[in-house]
C-alpha cells in the first residue's frame, strides 16, 4: 500500500508529463491530430522513464517505512519501581522522543508506550501481536523464544561499568574467564571500576579464602563436596541460581544438609547479603561462597573487618576460583514481523536516547545506564539454564 506523498507525486507526474507531450509534440488534447509510430514508440519510453522517477521519488519521500510495519509502534514494560504521576509523564517524553530519532532514520511512526502488569502480560502481549517492543529480563527473553519459537527476537542489552579485571591493556572486554579469574588474583587488585567501558552481563564467583587456593586449583571444583558454602537465598541469580547450574554442569548439586561428598553434594547456607557472605568466609563461618562479581568492593561493608584486622587486605585474603557463565542484564525485544530496518532503527533510538540527560532521567526507571546491540545467541545459556529449573517445560 503506497502511502499519500507517493499518489500525489504520480499524479503531479502525470499532469507534468502530458503537458511535457503536447508541448513537445505540438498536440492539443481538443484536437484530432495523429501522432507517427515513431513518436508513439519515443512516447511510452518518455511515459515509462516518468513513471519509474515517480514512484520512486514517491517511495523516499514517504519515508524508510516498509508496508508490513505498523502505524503506530506499542512499546510495554513492566518498570522495577512503582508508578507515579512523574513516572508516567517522563513515559510520555519518551514517546515524543522516540517518534523523534524514528523520523530521523526515515521512519514516520507513532509509539505508544504503556506498562504492563506483569512480564507474563508483556509476553502474552508480544506474542499475540499486540505489543511490538517490550522490556524483558534475560531468563524471561530465555523463555519467550522457547515458548514461542521465531516470534521474539533480542535488540538491546543494558549495560553496567566493567570491573578493571575485565579489560585487557588495549581496552578490550575479556570473554575468557580463566583471565578474568587470574587478573582478579593478582597483586595489587582492588575491583576497581572501568566507567568508560560497558559490559552486557556479569558473573557470579566462586570465593574460597587465600589458605585453601591451593587445595582447590589442585582439585578442582570437586573440592566443594561435602564442604558448607555460603548462598544468598534461592531465588537470587548470582548467589544461588547460577551456581546451582554450575554444579549441576560438573555433577554436583546443592542439598540443605548432611552432605554426601561421594555424591557431589554441597551443603549451602543461607546468607543475607553478599558482603555478609564474604565476611562469613573471612570469619570461617563457610568454607567458600557464592557472590556476584566483585562483591568485595562494597563501599563500607569491610570497615568493621578492615579495623579488627589490621594490615590485611581482603582481596589479598581470598581467592577467586570459578565464574559461572554470564548473566546478562534486561533486554529490549521485538517481535520479528517489524521490518529489519524498523528494528535497527528501533536500536539506534534507545542507544542514542539514552545517551542524552533527559533520556537517561526517563530510563532510570528501569536502571538502565546504557545499551549494547544483543544478538540471540548471546542467551544460549539462558535458555539452557531456563531447561534446567524448568526440567518438565
Amino acid at each position: 500500500m503506497f502511502c499519500q506523498c507517493a499518489f500525489f507525486l504520480f499524479f503531479f507526474c502525470k499532469f507534468t508529463l502530458t503537458s511535457f507531450i503536447c508541448n513537445t509534440y505540438n498536440l492539443n488534447v481538443w484536437t484530432e491530430k495523429s501522432i507517427t509510430k515513431k513518436e508513439e514508440r519515443q512516447l511510452k519510453k518518455i511515459l515509462g522513464m516518468f513513471l519509474i522517477l515517480a514512484l520512486s521519488f514517491g517511495l523516499f519521500a514517504c519515508g524508510g517505512n516498509n508496508e508490513g510495519d505498523p502505524e503506530t509502534l506499542i512499546i510495554q514494560f513492566v518498570p522495577s519501581t512503582d508508578i507515579n504521576s512523574e513516572k508516567l509523564t517522563q513515559i510520555k517524553n519518551l514517546e515524543t522522543m522516540l517518534e523523534t530519532e524514528l523520523a530521523a532514520a526515515g521512519y514516520t511512526i507513532n509509539v505508544n508506550i504503556s506498562v504492563g502488569t506483569s512480564y507474563a502480560s508483556v509476553i502474552e502481549a508480544m506474542a499475540s501481536g499486540q505489543v511490538h517492543v517490550g522490556f524483558l529480563t534475560a531468563q524471561q527473553y530465555a523463555y519467550t523464544t522457547l515458548e514461542y519459537p521465531d516470534e521474539v527476537v533480542v535488540l538491546l542489552t543494558s549495560v553496567r561499568d566493567a570491573y578493571q579485571a575485565q579489560i585487557d591493556t588495549e581496552g578490550n572486554i575479556i570473554e575468557d574467564k580463566a583471565t578474568i579469574i587470574a587478573n582478579a588474583n593478582a597483586d595489587g587488585y582492588d575491583g576497581s571500576l572501568n566507567t568508560s567501558v560497558k559490559v552486557s552481563s556479569y558473573y557470579s564467583m566462586l570465593l574460597v579464602r587465600a589458605e585453601d587456593y591451593a587445595a582447590y586449583q589442585a582439585a578442582g571444583i570437586s573440592w566443594l563436596a561435602g564442604k558448607n558454602v555460603g548462598t544468598q537465598a534461592t531465588t537470587s541469580g548470582s548467589g544461588y541460581v547460577y551456581p546451582s547450574y554450575l554444579l549441576y554442569e560438573n555433577n554436583m548439586s546443592f542439598v540443605a544438609s548432611d552432605p554426601i561428598a561421594a555424591n557431589g553434594e554441597v551443603q549451602y547456607t543461607t546468607i543475607s547479603g553478599h558482603q555478609a557472605a564474604v565476611l562469613a568466609l573471612l570469619n570461617d563461618e563457610v568454607d567458600a561462597v557464592f557472590t556476584y562479581f566483585d562483591a568485595r568492593t562494597r563501599a563500607g561493608s569491610f570497615d568493621a573487618w578492615q579495623e579488627a584486622n589490621p594490615g590485611l587486605n581482603l582481596f589479598e585474603e581470598t581467592r577467586v576460583v570459578a565464574l559461572t557463565n554470564g548473566i546478562y542484564n534486561d533486554t529490549i525485544s521485538a517481535v520479528t514481523s517489524l521490518s529489519d530496518g524498523l528494528r535497527a532503527a528501533i536500536q539506534d533510538a534507545f542507544i542514542n536516547i539514552i545517551a542524552t540527560e533527559d533520556g537517561a532521567a526517563i530510563l532510570q526507571i528501569y536502571n538502565h545506564t546504557g545499551y549494547l546491540k544483543a544478538v540471540d545467541s548471546d542467551y544460549d545459556g539462558e535458555r539452557s539454564l531456563y531447561q534446567f529449573l524448568n526440567p518438565e517445560e
